[in-house]
């Protein structure tokens, strides 16, 4: 893979992110919650996926669930934290 075009994918991951972001927020503003949450459950797994794209140069596996993705991309998480990506991922 070149250069570019990995540049390119990283870039593409995390402007799909902002997008699902920016939809969570209107889905807020809509008060269709459960839309934001998923929304932001895929903001977190696409963000996280650029990251490991990111670090290995290697496009991202096929999985759903965050905390084994931030594993993947060697992501320190906060017991908190974890606990509540634990919970976006059911």
């Amino acid at each position: 893979m070149f250069y570019g075009d990995f540049m390119h994918n990283v870039n593409h991951w995390l402007e799909q992110a902002r997008y699902d972001l920016d939809t969570a927020h209107a889905m807020l503003n809509s008060k269709r919650y459960l839309y934001v949450v998923f929304c932001c459950q895929q903001a977190i797994e696409k963000s996280i996926k650029a990251i490991i794209l990111s670090k290995t140069q290697k496009f991202p596996p096929r999985l759903h669930n965050l905390l084994r993705l931030a594993e993947i991309a060697e992501i320190e998480i906060e017991e908190d934290t974890r606990a509540f990506l634990g919970e976006l991922s059911a």
